[in-house]
C-alpha cells in the first residue's frame, strides 16, 4: 500500500476528529446549529491543508494548490449542507444525525475531488 495514502488516512481522521469535536462542543454549548458547522470546518479545513502539504504530499504550500483545496473544500461544504438540511427536513429534532451525515458526505465528496483533480 502507498505511504502517501496511509498518511492521507491519518489527516482525514485527524482533520474529522478535530471537526467533530469542535461541531459537537460548540452545538452543546447552545452555538446556532450552522455556526458550529462552520467554524468546526474551518478549524479542519486548515488543519487538512497543511498536513497534507506537509506530511502527506510532502510538497510546497502554494497558491494555486490552496485556491484548488479550497474549491474542493467549497464544494464539498456545500454538499455537506445540502444533507444536513435534507435530514432535518424529513427529522427536525436530529441535529446530531444530520451533522454525522453532513460530515460523511462532506469526506466523500471531498476525497472524490481531491483524487481526481485538486491533489494531481
Amino acid at each position: 500500500m502507498d505511504s502517501s495514502f496511509i498518511k492521507y488516512i491519518i489527516v482525514g481522521l485527524a482533520n474529522t476528529a478535530l471537526t467533530v469535536a469542535i461541531i459537537f462542543i460548540l452545538t452543546s454549548l447552545g452555538l446556532n446549529l450552522y455556526i458550529s458547522n462552520a467554524l468546526g470546518y474551518v478549524a479542519g479545513i486548515v488543519l487538512s491543508f497543511l498536513l497534507n502539504s506537509l506530511f502527506t504530499f510532502n510538497s510546497a504550500m502554494t497558491i494555486h494548490k490552496l485556491m484548488k483545496f479550497l474549491t474542493v473544500c467549497a464544494i464539498s461544504y456545500l454538499v455537506n449542507l445540502v444533507v444536513m438540511k435534507t435530514v432535518l427536513t424529513f427529522s427536525p429534532g436530529s441535529i446530531y444525525l444530520s451533522q454525522l451525515a453532513g460530515i460523511f458526505s462532506y469526506t466523500v465528496t471531498g476525497y472524490l475531488l481531491n483524487k481526481k483533480w485538486a491533489m494531481k
